[in-house]
């Protein structure tokens, strides 16, 4: 099959840039909210609005949010889980006030107010069940709002199961029409070889598509195998879907360490940051077009979206990263809130755990825990999360079986 030749720019320095402007934004506080911006929060988190509708037990959870880091706030905390969902797949509708309904540091979510297929409502349901089930939320009434985000967005099957990935990659594939010429990535900055691109024939965001596979071999020498496929769409929320296939056309948790660095859905969610993606070096004008129409078309669809989620806002996502990054790595402070207990009684109960500072967030501190450590300690039962919020992961949990 014909293929045009490319390369693709080395980008560690440009994830750094991205990385240090999502630690500049997360450190600043957010601007002065606009009135309008402000009845909206006010909206779906003020008791004095009109009586809500009764809610459906099965997709109500209580969420606790456990302070992280000096004067983070209430709406940055909202900000996140709203985009944590929208990554999931909820439509989020604007005007709909009773979604968040806060009690202190206890916020009540309500799944059948976020707009979600039956389907999804499903899978949502049985999530909700195991957590509420767990000791953590028999014990504080709540489940830690990083470790809801850790076991939806940041687990692989679970995220899966709530966006509607196909579970065939033929059958992801048979929904597009894509061009007939591949383009070839002979040198990847992402992959440890080369990778092939089929880019879509349509422009609306309900026929954007894009696939990379992955493989050994040369391109150039025609050696190239596929090995396994990355898979990108839109979902009728506005936000990017991702899915990672093996070479037998099967959902798999994550990309394969040996071929590429793309990681976990969370870590294409995390790079992407919402927005279709083209090569950095010798650009082809074909796929060039393709994605700046794409992006194009993708802004003007999100703009007439009622939706709670502000695409033009673009830094807004990183309250969601912050959320389970925070999560996996908590401070002394973070934890001693957990437990109720002091911070001098976590430093010692601790004492023979190893620290390390926070590279993308540095102001979450340079004396922080690893989740996998802390919560073998933990006073009450938890569920366990999986080993690594981005990249493969030892263990993966799937609570949906």
């Amino acid at each position: 099959m014909p293929v045009i030749a490319v390369r693709e720019k080395l980008f560690g320095a440009m994830l750094t840039v991205i990385s240090t402007a999502r630690a500049d934004v997360a450190r600043r506080p957010l601007p002065k909210l606009s009135l309008l911006a402000g009845l909206v929060f006010c909206g779906f988190g003020c008791a004095e609005r009109a009586t809500p509708p009764p809610p459906d037990p099965a997709l109500t959870i209580e969420l606790r949010w456990v302070e992280s880091y000096p004067a983070q706030r209430r709406i940055e905390v909202e900000t996140g889980l709203l985009w944590s969902l929208s990554y999931l797949g909820a439509t989020l509708p604007r005007d709909e006030r009773f979604l968040l309904f806060w009690q202190g540091n206890v916020v009540t979510l309500r799944l059948d107010l976020a707009g979600i297929d039956s389907d999804a409502a499903q899978h949502w349901a049985r999530l909700l069940a195991v957590m509420k089930a767990s000791e953590e939320y028999r014990s504080a009434g709540a489940i830690d709002v990083g470790r809801f985000v850790a076991l939806t967005l940041c687990s692989p099957r679970h995220y899966y199961a709530l966006t509607g990935a196909k579970q065939r990659f033929d059958e992801a594939r048979s929904a597009y029409s894509f061009d007939s010429q591949p383009i070839a990535i002979v040198d990847s900055s992402v992959s440890e070889g080369s990778r092939l691109i089929e880019a879509p024939q349509g422009f609306a965001p309900n026929e954007l598509a894009f696939i990379a596979h992955e493989g050994v071999g040369s391109i150039r020498q025609g050696s190239f195998q596929i090995a396994e496929h990355e898979f990108l769409d839109v979902m009728p929320n506005g936000q990017l879907r991702f899915a990672l296939y093996d070479a037998s056309g099967t959902l798999k948790p994550s990309a394969s360490g040996t071929l590429t660095t793309a990681g976990k859905p969370t870590k294409c969610l995390w790079c992407h940051e919402s927005n279709l993606m083209g090569p950095f070096v010798e650009p082809v004008q074909a796929l060039e077009e393709r994605v700046a129409v794409g992006n194009q078309r993708l802004r003007e669809a999100r703009s007439a979206l009622r939706s709670k989620i502000d695409f033009s806002r673009a830094q807004d996502h990183t309250y969601a990263e912050l959320l389970y990054v925070a999560f996996y790595e908590p401070s002394a402070e973070r934890i001693a809130q957990e437990w109720n207990v002091s911070v001098d009684r976590v430093e010692e109960l601790l004492s023979d755990l190893p620290t390390h500072a926070q590279e993308e967030f540095p102001f979450l501190g340079d004396e922080l825990y690893s989740r996998a450590d802390v919560d073998t300690r933990a006073p009450h039962g938890v569920i366990k999360v999986p080993s690594d919020p981005r990249e493969p992961s030892a263990y993966e949990p799937d609570l949906l079986q």
